[in-house]
């Protein structure tokens, strides 16, 4: 297992020090050890890690991207089998169906055609209402 510092990895591979010493910190990789001779004191990484943190990409944080994304899917398909998920279209459609039942019922009611109205235009001004505001 090879251990550079950040210095002798960019003179190798090229690219500027100090941005690359802020991609490592920004990366959390941590130290391996400290370099000794004309080096010391600088800090020693192991080499797959500079080179994970160079190419932009790490294994193991895509893998449990992975895995906490099959464990959304499959939390959702389980609530969604115990009936604590439904369907938006099934809610329209149960909505409208209400709508046209409670209509019908203000119409059947033995009031004026101004309090019929007046019922049927309040009902249709529900749609204008945030109903996320009480969240």
């Amino acid at each position: 297992m090879e251990q550079w510092t950040i210095a002798q990895f960019c003179r190798e591979v090229g690219g500027d020090r100090k941005e690359f010493a802020t991609k490592v910190s920004a990366a959390k990789i941590k130290p391996c050890g400290k370099a000794t001779g004309r080096a010391a004191g600088a800090y020693l990484y192991r080499v797959r890690d500079l080179v994970k943190v160079m190419l932009g990409g790490d294994h193991e944080a895509e893998k449990l991207r992975k895995t906490r994304e099959e464990a959304d899917r499959l939390a959702i398909a389980n609530a969604r089998a115990r009936g604590e998920l439904v369907e938006i279209a099934a809610v329209k459609k149960l909505g409208e169906k209400f709508m046209v039942a409670l209509r019908q019922r203000i119409l059947a009611m033995p009031l004026t055609d101004e309090e019929k109205d007046r019922c049927l235009g309040e009902i249709v001004g529900l749609k204008d209402v945030d109903w996320n505001a009480g969240s």
